[in-house]
């Protein structure tokens, strides 16, 4: 018996298997087909995804063999490894290298061997696809051709789970970078933007004007990175599928008027009013997280703001019909340009234009908006006239009165 020397690039081959992760793991149903498909095209009753680690050859895939592993200097699959074309065994009885192997003269049996190795896009060998059977024989250029072929998809399975590793290492990379946001930027931000409102309320002392303005100039771009910071942990919160939804039956009369309420001072800013109108005549109850809703109605109304014309009015309505809700809100601005609309939804991406941009944003507010609502199962959209109105609405479930 002669046992297989090393490959050149034994090390670089040895790294690759451990990147991969998959020695010794559990049998995989893609695998487990190849093998199938392998063992019926050759017409033999073995077929084995057998990756050579250190010091044994182990079996992803194990068809028609109960044995998981063999050492690897005995197995055949160590002699494949060294090129890149099928290697093939028609008696290992007549094969100096295979005739005394214990392999071959007990169980399995190997008397018949075919393994064509698995290359990887950067020419590393790791083990190969083969097929076996316990009496001597042959395979066809077809079969070779199609063992070929099949270990080809054996590699593209191993170097797919590769990159789901690589991506998986960038979204635990993403988690702990949004956590250091967490606890590294809003924090002291909060705490900024605190401190800075007291200072514009005279609570520790009187400023002179010009004081007075430029800590106003720090206090709204505190609440700016702010609200920058909670939209990417809202989103990364989405992603992730944990943006905490807490629904409780609620009366949406009280809660617009409210969001009314807390972005009246906003809309001063920006030059325009707020009005409310409604059709309910009672009680209008939604399974809903008033928190959120209150988010998606102040995003909806500061974008109104921004885009309005001075002295405009933002009306918000209250539409009740069969089985749900609808809430619009409208300005008389610019409205969205026709060849940007199908882009409105999407994450940052904003309206390309400075007509009537009074302030700045993030770009993911409304994809935000979208993803509440639809988690509240309502759906969102909008209507816009160019240079005459813009509508966003969005409509809720109502709950039936008992």
């Amino acid at each position: 018996m002669k046992s297989a020397p090393l490959p050149d690039n034994e090390a670089e081959r040895i790294r690759r298997l451990d990147e991969l992760g998959i020695l010794d793991t559990l049998e995989e149903q893609a695998y487990d087909d190849l093998t199938n498909l392998a063992a019926t095209i050759c017409d033999t009753p073995i077929a084995l995804v057998s990756l050579v680690d250190r010091d044994r050859q182990w079996f992803k895939s194990h068809h028609g063999l109960d044995a998981r592993e063999t050492p690897r200097n005995v197995a055949f699959c160590s002699h494949a490894i060294l090129d890149d074309n099928v290697f093939i065994v028609e008696d290992s009885g007549k094969d100096e290298r295979f005739f005394d192997n214990p392999l071959a003269t007990g169980a399995p049996l190997v008397k018949f061997y075919a393994g064509a190795p698995l290359v990887t896009s950067d020419n590393l060998r790791l083990g190969t696809l083969c097929v076996i059977a316990n009496e001597p024989r042959t395979i066809s250029e077809t079969q070779k051709s199609a063992l070929g072929a099949l270990a080809r998809q054996v590699v593209s399975q191993l170097e797919l789970r590769l990159k789901v590793k690589e991506l998986e290492s960038l979204e635990n990379a993403k988690d702990e970078f949004i956590s250091m946001v967490s606890h590294e930027l809003r924090t002291p931000l909060t705490s900024i933007s605190g401190s800075l409102s007291l200072l514009l309320n005279n609570q520790v002392g009187q400023l002179e004007n010009e004081q007075l303005d430029m800590v106003g100039i720090a206090f709204r771009n505190a609440n700016r990175l702010l609200c920058i910071v909670n939209d990417i942990l809202d989103l990364a919160k989405m992603e992730a599928g944990k943006l905490q939804i807490d629904q409780n039956i609620s009366d949406l009369l009280p809660l617009l008027e409210k969001a009314i309420e807390l972005n009246r001072s906003y809309c001063k800013q920006c030059n325009c009013d707020l009005v409310f109108r409604s059709t309910a005549k009672g009680p209008v109850l939604v399974n809903c997280d008033e928190n959120r809703l209150l988010q998606v109605l102040a995003n909806l109304v500061s974008n109104a703001a921004k885009f309005s014309y001075d002295a405009d009015t933002i009306e918000i309505s209250l539409v009740l019909n069969d089985d749900n809700v609808r809430i619009e809100v409208v300005d008389h601005g610019p409205g969205i340009p026709e060849d940007q609309q199908e882009h409105i939804f999407q994450r940052f991406k904003q309206i390309n234009t400075t007509e009537n941009k009074k302030k700045p944003g993030t770009g993911l507010g409304l994809n935000i908006c979208k993803q509440i609502i639809e988690l509240h199962g309502g759906t969102i959209g909008f209507d816009s006239l160019p240079n005459n109105f813009t509508t966003f609405y969005f409509t809720l479930p109502l709950v039936k009165k008992p």
